[in-house]
């Protein structure tokens, strides 16, 4: 038997178009629920990992971009947290961010960085490509804990009517060490970045476990001056 192509009409894809317009223009708030709907649906196991957040957006070489990204934990006993981020352009592929941050459930006390570079920059015609490489200590319930992760990822900007939009994809793995053991760590990120104003920009993103990770969901404020 031979399967037949599927033909999408011009009222098909302008179909299409308008929903995807309509998803880009709500409110970061209504990305975020979507997003913790999915995460709620999807997450079941245990360990954590940093989120990605402003990770994939470079900051102008010489200045320094600052942002709180609170988060909820949705697996492994759940919780929610705090972290602070400050981030400065190396160069015009590159930048360097120190993370720390509190909270509770199974991720407590966390402090880290991350290196990120851009083997193809975000430009007209093509996505953004590269990897950060990121290495966190945690307090969690069984004590002490170092993550050591490859983040290879992928954004886009495009321009709304409601303001620019900045999806990424990240698949963040690597290893965890706890107490003389350490476990391989996979997930999967999604999320976005949403420009409001010169200076401003709020993230959304889910983290979806796929090996010893959590899953979890964050938001957050970045000012870029």
């Amino acid at each position: 038997m031979t399967g037949r192509p599927t033909v999408v009409n011009s009222e098909g894809m302008t179909g299409l178009k308008q929903k995807v317009r309509w998803v880009a223009e709500r409110s970061p708030i209504a990305v975020f629920a979507g997003l913790g709907a999915l995460g709620l649906a999807l997450g079941l196991a245990p360990q954590a990992h940093a989120g990605v957040a402003s990770t994939t957006h470079f900051v102008e070489p010489g200045y320094a971009a600052l942002g709180l990204e609170p988060e909820v934990t949705l697996t492994d006993g759940a919780g929610m947290g705090l972290n602070a981020r400050f981030t400065y352009g190396m160069n015009d592929l590159s930048n360097l961010t120190l993370i720390g941050g509190s909270g509770g459930g199974p991720r407590r006390f966390r402090l880290g960085a991350n290196a990120s570079f851009d083997f193809f920059p975000d430009m007209e015609g093509q996505p953004g490509v590269g990897i950060a490489a990121q290495t966190l200590y945690l307090r969690t319930p069984e004590g002490g804990r170092l993550d050591a992760q490859a983040m290879p990822y992928i954004h886009k900007s495009f321009s709304t009517p409601g303001g620019e939009v900045e999806p990424f994809l990240t698949v963040p793995f690597g290893l965890s060490f706890l107490t003389n053991t350490y476990r391989p760590v996979t997930s999967l990120v999604i999320g976005s970045l949403f420009k409001r104003g010169e200076s401003i920009r709020y993230v959304t993103e889910v983290g979806i476990n796929i090996n010893n990770s959590n899953t979890y969901v964050s938001g957050g404020i970045v000012y870029y001056p």
